[in-house]
């Protein structure tokens, strides 16, 4: 099943198109810490999704065929940045395929860049390595070899499997695939002979037993050995029946026989020979020939519903559905097989009816339709990029069919809700991911199922910082007073932020002045507007929009300014924090003025590195210390020359805690801990507190744990370490300025112990065993196992490889898969995670063998009444009891004494006989024998076929004439051989057989034959031989058969003329000879002429009944004393034989 490689087609990018919806946006252009006033030009991303389309890739192997339930769905390509995932064929969900022949099966998913593929049972068990069963290659196919039917192993010939695809986007699964071995299994297919009248409808139908009905289907019919091509009076209908219509007294005359074909093995049959019986037409109400029953059919496809009646006169047939009659559509059409609808809809499902009637009576035959769409799902939204604490929604849209189930899955996982995680809807179709985190990243898939089918759709979700970036934004400005004026403010982040104005750092408040307001587009971008529709000289100053999610906040300003006179509004005092930056703005509102200084103690600022000042006024202050920044600032703005106006503000330092870093050093239970807290720095007052891994401590004897808190420093003590003590401590010092925290892990080590020791254990071979040993500890201990081969005392321990089949547990037990034979021995559970010494336990691996047949004959051969022995070997653990079945019936030979079952033991080995005595022609069927011990059974499978001369053909004459015979022959069995050739004996019936005459060595391909140069109108005796590789078949049934007449082959003999009178002349003879009479002669022409002068030389013919052997005949009224000339001529119903010789003759005188 090796599919192509599909190609990818990348378009161009177009807004709005199926890409990536990045909620991010593109990088603000100031974050905190970018001075004010200071912008970088705003940009977007525009992202292009790759598409991957899928073209279709026929899998499998010579003779596997891939049931697919529906057509190839087009493949998804999810793209993260270069990495993508994709369906070759998510559709495929059945293969069955021939044990002799095995399966290779690519996986259906994949991914570029390359992805880890991997099979998997629909339990979820990992799929692992059979020797010369099934295998996994590197590249992800799956290939299951051809087997014997000793081999079978359901939980690998008849299983749900299914494949995964993992690479940086995420991981997908397939849907289930069934795999499913099929045998070569004898089977029969049958033909009844039919009647039918003359003018009517035949129907041959080809009975296939049901055991095989789902693998092997009709593929033509033959009449007399020739295949019938459709058309004229022959049809052939989708089920596989034969239609004769307006049957002829002719076609009684053939014979009817369909072929099979097996569709994994392509094995063909062929059925036994059948005639069709032709009457003259009487008078008859309709019979039903060929009907139909409810069916359910997917849409798209076409349906054939069989329909046909005999009677006469001739039935009319109507086609009703829900009750009313069809209405005209070209879809449906009406057949002398019955209706067809092709291009099926949901609409067409119904109760379809089909009347037929004449003048005798009617006949009904009635069916349920159900016509089902295929599923199809659509997840959306697709190729999904948005921030850490989002919240998402998934939809699972599904079409087709009313009844389905949803099942979702997050990389291959099935998906349990939790507190970030709810499913939603009616049919679950809603999937809702609160607050998402980093782990929420990768693939997500919705399945729907509904009566062995399922259809899925996956989206691929990443998940980043969601912090948000100003995308675009308002630039400095001066309007008149009166002079409306809009700023626009955009930013992504996930969550989508909120955005915030402030003028001159005060709230904007929306009212008759400031109309604000905000809303998010499609693809995350949240804008918002402030609109000022009459601003006053009070509306100028710095605008700062800031916008906020839970993931941070970013921000951006710029300065607007209203003309008219300058002025500074009050400023708000200052509280600063030592060691970080501060922005001081000059809130001069009017314009124009000249320009914006700022002084401390009279200075004009900057007077150090870590003093900015910016065009627009603003102060910024970096690194702020105490007591050196502390103090009164002048803002002073020069409105005309020699003119300013000056604003003060005082800023105030504060100092926030420091705390000196410390470790926790490792420790044991049982110790004692003591960790200190001191803060070196800070404002007083100083608030410690304790927190473990996020909860605040509370001391007391439930936690286990002192806390005594001084001025600036706090210390934890633990009297006495347990496991539960293990954990991230957090020290949380704040004052007036600012909270800090320092955390370090305590880590308490525990040497490892074992919490279940292994023991000696019996496995199964072929099952699966889990060795138990399980350990704690801390850190978690390590788990090794070691293998020491052999039963006596171990030698020496080799590490475990760990394959597929082999793995250990997350308890530390080790767990065999598949156990093999080599498994047994000891085995040495080892633990260590650093602490204390290792501990180690061993203990034995005995392996149970359960019976198995390791030796018998998959085929052999009996001849008819002769002795044979059927051998099967078995092996494990003893006692073992074998059992033989004749097809699915028990052999008891004490009941049936032409069995016998004898039982031998060689070593470890069972050695069962069975005999048959004698071989019969029923014993031509699959023997099983059955191995069973307490530890399982296995069975062998034997097809013994007996073979004997062939039975007699079943001769039959088809056309007699005078010389010779047409024969026509049908050969039922052939006694499990090949027939080789055909003899035909003939004889006069009235001989015995040891005068015959034979014709010899037909070929075995003819089935007909004539016989030339016998003679007219006599009976002959016929029969016929067949052979085949055994010998020769009985005589066939013998035929008595007459050849028709001919004309003679002989003159009448001993003709003598005597003359009589002088007119008269008498003419005696005897009959042709016998054997040239060619029947029986019924008469004689008499031929007469003048011979003397004058006479035209023309005979006068008279003609007489034929009475015995000898005739007279007394020729009158001839001339006197004249020459006549006489010949005779015999004649029987065929015609007239040759003329005797001429004879001369005068008449007497007078």
């Amino acid at each position: 099943m090796g599919g192509a490689e599909a190609p990818l087609i990348s378009p161009p990018c177009l807004a709005g198109q199926q890409g990536w919806r990045d909620l991010r946006g593109a990088q603000s252009p100031v974050q905190h810490g970018d001075p004010p006033g200071q912008k970088t030009a705003p940009h977007t991303c525009q992202d292009c999704q790759i598409f991957l389309k899928n073209i279709p890739a026929i899998y499998g192997m010579w003779l596997v065929t891939l049931l697919l339930l529906y057509s190839l769905q087009e493949v998804h390509s999810e793209d993260v940045g270069s990495t993508r995932l994709y369906f070759v064929n998510a559709s495929l969900q059945r293969v069955t395929y021939s044990s002799s022949v095995g399966v290779s099966l690519p996986c259906p998913a994949g991914g570029t860049p390359s992805a880890i593929l991997r099979w998997y049972l629909a339990t979820g068990d990992d799929i692992y390595d059979v020797p010369h069963i099934r295998h996994v290659h590197a590249n992800g196919t799956l290939q299951l070899y051809p087997f014997s039917p000793s081999a079978y192993n359901s939980y690998i010939h008849d299983n749900d499997y299914f494949c995964t695809a993992e690479n940086q986007a995420g991981k997908i699964r397939s849907p289930n695939i069934r795999i499913k071995a099929v045998f070569r299994e004898p089977y029969t297919v049958r033909v009844a002979d039919q009647r039918s009248m003359r003018g009517n409808v035949a129907v041959f139908k080809c009975l296939i037993p049901v055991a095989v009905q789902e693998y092997v289907s009709v593929v033509s019919w033959e009449r007399d050995t020739v295949s019938i091509v459709p058309g004229n009076r022959f049809s052939l209908t989708s089920f596989g029946a034969l239609y004769i219509s307006d049957v002829q007294k002719e076609d009684a005359l053939s014979t009817y026989r369909c072929i099979t074909r097996h569709k994994y093995s392509g094995e063909t049959r062929q059925s036994n020979g059948v005639r069709l019986s032709v009457m003259d037409p009487n008078e008859s109400s309709p019979t039903i020939l060929d009907s139909f029953q409810a069916g359910e059919v997917n849409a798209g496809q076409s349906i054939e519903l069989p329909c046909t009646a005999g009677g006469y006169p001739t039935p009319t047939v109507r086609w009703l559905k829900d009750g009313r009659p069809l209405p005209s559509d070209a879809r449906w059409t009406r057949r002398l097989t019955g209706l067809t609808i092709s291009d099926l809809r949901q609409e067409d499902s119904g109760s379809y009816a089909c009347e037929v009637t004449n003048s005798f009576g009617s006949k009904e035959v009635s069916g349920l339709l159900h016509v089902i769409d295929p599923l199809r799902v659509t997840l959306s939204p697709k190729n999904l990029k948005t921030g850490i604490s989002s919240t998402l929604f998934f939809t699972c849209t599904v079409e087709g069919s009313p009844e389905y189930t949803i099942s979702w899955y997050s990389n291959t996982e099935p998906i349990v809700p939790d507190q970030h995680i709810s499913i939603q809807g009616q049919h679950n179709d809603t999937l809702q991911i609160t607050a998402a985190q980093k782990f929420h990243s990768g693939a997500y898939q919705c399945f729907a199922s509904r009566k062995g089918h399922t259809a899925q759709d996956f989206s691929i979700i990443l998940l980043e910082d969601g912090t948000p970036r100003i995308v675009s934004s308002f630039s400095e400005r001066v309007v008149n007073p009166g002079e409306p004026f809009s700023l626009m403010c955009g930013a992504k982040g996930a969550p989508p932020p909120s955005i915030t104005w402030t003028l001159d750092d005060e709230a904007v408040v929306r009212d008759s002045t400031y109309k604000t307001s905000q809303y998010t587009l499609s693809d995350g971008l949240t804008v918002s507007h402030v609109n000022v529709s009459s601003p006053l000289i009070r509306d100028g100053g710095v605008y700062r929009c800031v916008a906020r999610n839970s993931a941070g906040s970013a921000e951006y300003q710029a300065r607007i300014n209203v003309r008219g006179p300058p002025r500074i509004r009050p400023m708000r005092d200052i509280t600063a924090v030592a060691g970080r930056n501060t922005y001081i703005t000059c809130r001069v509102i009017g314009y124009p003025y000249y320009s914006i200084k700022w002084l401390k103690e009279g200075m004009q600022l900057p007077d150090n590195h870590r003093q900015v000042v910016f065009e627009n006024g603003t102060l910024r202050l970096t690194d702020v210390q105490k007591g050196a920044d502390e103090g009164t600032y002048l803002c002073s703005v020069l409105i005309q020359p020699q003119v300013s106006i000056n604003q003060t503000v005082h800023v105030t330092v504060k100092v926030p805690p420091l705390i000196q870093p410390f470790d926790i050093p490792s420790t044991s239970v049982g110790k004692l801990m003591y960790i200190a807290c001191v803060v070196s720095s800070g404002d007083m007052p100083i608030r410690i507190t304790w927190h473990k891994d996020g909860q605040l401590i509370v001391p007391g004897s439930a936690s286990g744990v002192a806390i005594e808190t001084k001025e600036f420093m706090s210390s934890l003590q633990i009297s006495k370490v347990t496991l539960k003590h293990n954990g991230n401590y957090t020290c949380i010092a704040s004052n007036a300025a600012a909270t800090v925290s320092w955390e370090r892990q305590l880590i308490v080590t525990v040497p490892p112990r074992f919490t279940v020791q292994p023991n000696n254990q019996d496995c199964i071979y072929g099952k699966a065993g889990v060795l138990n040993c399980s350990v704690e500890g801390y850190p978690p201990p390590k788990v090794m196992w070691k293998h020491a081969k052999g039963v006596g005392n171990p030698q020496q321990y080799h590490p475990v490889p760990l394959t597929g089949r082999i793995q250990i547990m997350s308890n530390g037990s080790l767990l065999i898969r598949h156990v093999l034979e080599d498994d047994r021995g000891y085995y040495l559970c080892q633990a260590s995670n650093g602490v204390g010494s290792d501990i180690s336990k061993s203990m034995i691996l005995t392996v149970k063998i359960p019976a198995m047949i390791t030796s018998h004959p998959n085929t052999t051969m009996a001849r008819k009444g002769q002795t044979k022995e059927l051998n099967c070997t078995a092996r494990g653990e003893q006692p073992i009891i074998i059992r033989w079945e004749r097809g699915d019936t028990v052999i008891d030979a004490e009941r049936n004494p032409r069995y016998s079952i004898t039982i031998n033991k060689k070593g470890d080995e069972v050695i069962s006989t069975l005999k048959l005595n004698p071989a019969e022609r029923g014993d031509s069927v699959f023997f099983s024998c059955h191995a069973i011990n307490s530890y399982g059974e296995g069975r062998g499978l034997i097809q013994l076929t007996v073979q004997e001369p062939p039975d007699p053909p079943e001769l039959e004459v088809r056309e007699v004439r005078d010389r010779s015979m047409n024969l026509r022959w049908i050969q039922r069995f052939d006694g499990n051989s090949i027939i080789t050739s055909y003899d035909i004996e003939y004889k006069n019936k009235s001989d015995t057989w040891d005068h015959m005459y034979t014709t010899r060595n037909i070929s075995p391909t003819n089935n007909q034959a004539n016989i030339v140069e016998l003679h007219p109108a006599c009976v002959y005796s016929i029969r016929m031989y067949s052979y085949n590789k055994i010998g020769r078949s009985l005589p066939s049934k013998e035929l008595t058969i007459s050849t028709e007449e001919a004309p003679p082959d002989g003159p009448p003999m001993e003709v003598i003329l005597t003359p009589m009178t002088s007119q008269s002349i008498r003419v005696t003879w005897r009959a042709p000879k016998k054997e040239l009479q060619n029947g029986l002669i019924r008469g004689y022409q008499i031929g007469y002429r003048e011979n003397g002068p004058g006479s035209n030389g023309q005979y006068s013919i008279v003609e007489m009944k034929a009475t015995g052997d000898s005739e007279v005949y007394t020729l009158d009224n001839l001339k006197k004393y004249a020459q006549y000339g006489v010949v005779v001529q015999a004649f029987n119903r065929a015609g007239t034989g040759p003329s005797s010789t001429e004879i001369n003759a005068t008449t007497l005188e007078d």
